[in-house]
């Protein structure tokens, strides 16, 4: 036991790893020169990078990427060797059959987003300044391209040919293309994309079109000498261009079908193939194999037929024969790794209940110090609360609300029979459900928006009816940081951020009463708290307390509030 001004405090006790997953954000597939294998960052603590043969699935190289928990950016270089970077130091990788090597940090930003190589040269867009840098393979010298969008925090596209390269922006969409010699920008003004909110995440040009990917889901084609807009698709994150064997056609990965889009016909279509992984593809391209799995009848023919390949963010590769439309689906044997908490509540029956950061769910039993259930892909959990003994999460991206009963038989899913079962999403943009509460048999819920814009909303859940009800508004412009019940009131307290990438709204942080019958805001104030040196910017971890006081906090200020009077009490200012 420690002891402090009188008090004994227990000693600290590890309790291990509460989540561990296996997916990733980075993936690509190179050749080295004998066989084609496929890298794969997986996420934990630290990130760890993987390579697997193609075709056999065997482990060829394991080790942890210092300092980084995610790599985003990853690419084949021409020579076969992949590049990689992280999200904490800008520390530019190379992997080859020499193994993991730094090269350096990259001029720009710490977190790099998205890695293109070509013509001997790899690109990175980057967070927060927004940059675009280039190195040099054969000399090993960096270069900086610098701000490539004034006001914008985001380059999370890049792509480049010869002359040009094209950079990807966020959290308001553009497309801003930088010469390669000059360091010249030129924004290219896209019908439906240019200054609307979102990001432009990946880029292609292929064939005198202009592919590009907005929030990883949406794929719109422009001619790329008039920018005319062509068509607009729904695709899941990658495409590889045309292959000598398969002309005029530009493959993508849709769901679990394989589609393609026909150049001729500017047109897309589905594939008789409807059996790929679920997720989000990472990586995609055509290898040239003789010896395929035991599982696609070996040889194709002796001219090294051309099959494609992908490789989705929850590890699983698919091998896909056009020729017969046969496909093979392995799971890379990726060990777990841990994942960092990101949200912990303690449930009615006092078990613990643990989101991971990205990925992962736990329920952990204090009482035994074990973990009785993971769910390895579960969405990122921003906020918990309970009600008559069922869970109820709220999730990041897009707010999408689930439900978990511990006595029920387990089946996560995306419906709301599962268990983890999805009962939801809020809509009005937003993303992040931070601050939940419960109270006269409802469930509520206190959003962040989504990237670029301004103002969350309060909804509200009856698990009687099944729906949710969702007011935005409630303090313009604000989001909203925590929620607590008391007798049919709702005591809120508001955020002046909003989602990444955009300005803070006009301040201070408020807080709110809202009338849960009523359906309406009674009351808006500024809580007044002696000895503030600066006006709140946010209110949040707000509770009702068993002395009948509410309580919340202000950055390194705890307070208490009368919610008669909406008097503070009581404050302490701890930092």
């Amino acid at each position: 036991m420690k002891k402090k001004e009188g008090i004994q405090i227990p000693s600290e006790q590890n309790l291990g790893t509460m989540i561990q997953s296996r997916f990733g954000q980075g993936a690509a597939i190179r050749f080295d020169g004998k066989r084609y294998t496929v890298c794969f960052a997986s996420n934990g603590v630290p990130a760890i990078l993987q390579e697997f043969d193609l075709m056999s699935g065997d482990l060829l190289f394991r080790e942890p990427i210092p300092n980084t928990d995610c790599c985003w950016g990853m690419c084949s270089a021409e020579n076969g060797d992949v590049y990689l970077s992280g999200i904490s130091d800008g520390l530019l990788y190379r992997y080859s059959s020499d193994g993991l090597q730094a090269i350096g940090p990259n001029p720009s930003d710490l977190w790099v987003w998205q890695l293109f190589s070509t013509h001997g040269k790899v690109f990175g867009g980057t967070y927060p300044g927004a940059k675009v840098f280039e190195y040099d393979i054969g000399t090993g010298a960096f270069r900086d391209y610098g701000i490539v969008k004034d006001g914008q925090d985001y380059v999370r596209g890049i792509t480049a040919d010869g002359q040009w390269i094209y950079a990807g922006i966020g959290a308001t969409k553009h497309l801003v293309r930088i010469h390669r010699t000059t360091g010249e920008l030129e924004e290219l003004q896209l019908e439906g994309i240019s200054g609307s909110q979102g990001f432009v995440d990946r880029i292609w040009v292929i064939e005198g079109y202009l592919f590009v990917s907005c929030n990883y889901t949406e794929m719109r084609v422009f001619h790329l000498g008039s920018l005319a807009h062509v068509d607009t698709f729904s695709f899941d994150n990658m495409l590889v261009e045309p292959n000598d064997r398969y002309p005029g056609r530009v493959y993508f990965k849709h769901g679990r079908k394989l589609c393609y889009w026909d150049i001729a016909q500017e047109d897309w279509n589905e594939t008789e193939i409807q059996t790929l992984p679920e997720g989000r593809a990472k990586a995609m391209e055509w290898v040239h194999a003789n010896d395929l799995p035991d599982s696609m009848e070996g040889q194709v023919d002796g001219s090294g037929e051309p099959v494609l390949a992908l490789v989705t963010v929850n590890a699983q590769v698919a091998i896909i024969r056009l020729v017969d439309n046969r496909v093979m689906v392995r799971n890379l044997e990726i060990e777990p790794q841990p994942i960092l908490i990101h949200c912990l509540e303690t449930g009615d029956d006092g078990k613990l209940y643990i989101g991971g950061y990205q990925r992962g769910f736990s329920l952990f039993d204090p009482d035994t110090d074990t973990i009785e259930r993971t769910f390895e892909l579960f969405p990122q959990p921003e906020g918990m609360t309970f009600l008559d003994g069922i869970a109820y999460l709220g999730t990041y991206t897009h707010a999408h609300m689930f439900r978990f009963d511990p006595h029920r038989p387990i089946d996560f899913g995306f419906k709301p029979e599962h268990n983890p079962g999805w009962i939801g999403e809020l809509g009005h943009s937003q993303d992040r459900p931070f601050a939940m509460t419960r109270g006269g048999g409802r469930v509520f819920a206190g959003t962040v928006p989504d990237y670029g814009l301004r103002g969350g909303v309060l909804a509200m859940y009856d698990p009687a009816v099944g729906t949710w009800e969702v007011y935005p508004d409630i303090v313009s412009e604000h989001s909203i940081q925590g929620v607590a019940y008391k007798d049919g009131l709702i005591y809120g307290g508001t955020s002046i951020w909003g989602g990444l990438g955009t300005a803070p709204a006009e301040g201070p942080a408020r807080m709110f009463i809202w009338d849960v019958a009523k359906r309406t805001k009674i009351a808006e104030f500024v809580p007044d708290i002696p000895d503030m040196d600066m006006p709140p910017c946010m209110i949040g971890g707000l509770s009702a307390g068993p002395d009948g006081l509410i309580w919340g906090a202000i950055d390194g200020t705890l307070f208490a509030m009368d919610p008669a009077t909406t008097r503070i009490v009581k404050s302490r200012i701890f930092f």
